[in-house]
């Protein structure tokens, strides 16, 4: 596309592509708003079902251990309240800490690093599964917390490093626009000069 801001025609800066946002955070439409909740939505369903399946296992282990229905009560008490401490934590330390605002190749670069450390990590963490029986629900509990953070804020690092890589690129392309254009005359004085 061509545009011809100030008179001088150059090419009009494109928004760079983040990870499942594409292009939509530039004008933050219903597609964003879209693609952002449908992920946020399938982030906790995730989540949900994860902290679901590792209840059950909690409470099965427990009892496999044969721990007394009374003492477990207990043990169920002081795991729901550092459930929930555990989960107002992740939320707020997500939320204070100091956020690394990538540029878009950045963004790509950890999504794709991300996946791949999910995939070994889902391989590999079944025997960690076991020895973390106690702390699992406490463990999904903060990240319900650190997901409900990041999800909840108004922009992401990604869309931010985004938005101050595009107006780089539009501050460099109005420079390189401004040192193309010939510059006029000063006054009547150097016109009369300049045709001597």
């Amino acid at each position: 596309m061509k545009s011809t801001a100030d008179g001088v025609p150059g090419e009009q800066v494109e928004p760079a592509a983040i990870p499942r946002l594409g292009t939509t955070w530039f004008d933050r439409g219903a597609g964003y708003w879209l693609r952002r909740i449908a992920h946020g939505c399938f982030q906790l369903a995730l989540l949900l079902f994860a902290e679901l399946v590792v209840t059950a296992f909690y409470a099965g282990f427990w009892e496999a251990v044969g721990v007394p229905r009374s003492a477990r009560t207990a043990v169920y008490a002081v795991t729901a309240v550092a459930c929930l401490l555990s989960l107002v934590a992740g939320f707020v330390r997500t939320r204070r800490a100091p956020v690394e605002i990538p540029t878009p190749e950045q963004a790509w670069r950890e999504h794709r690093s991300r996946q791949r450390r999910n995939a070994a990590s889902a391989a590999g963490g079944r025997w960690t599964l076991l020895l973390l029986a106690p702390v699992l629900p406490a463990t999904v509990a903060w990240a319900i917390g650190t997901w409900a953070a990041s999800t909840l804020a108004r922009r992401t690092a990604a869309e931010i490093g985004a938005r101050e890589d595009y107006e780089r690129r539009v501050r460099e392309q109005e420079e390189r626009a401004e040192a193309a254009r010939p510059l006029p005359p000063r006054n009547r004085a150097e016109r009369r000069h300049g045709r001597r």
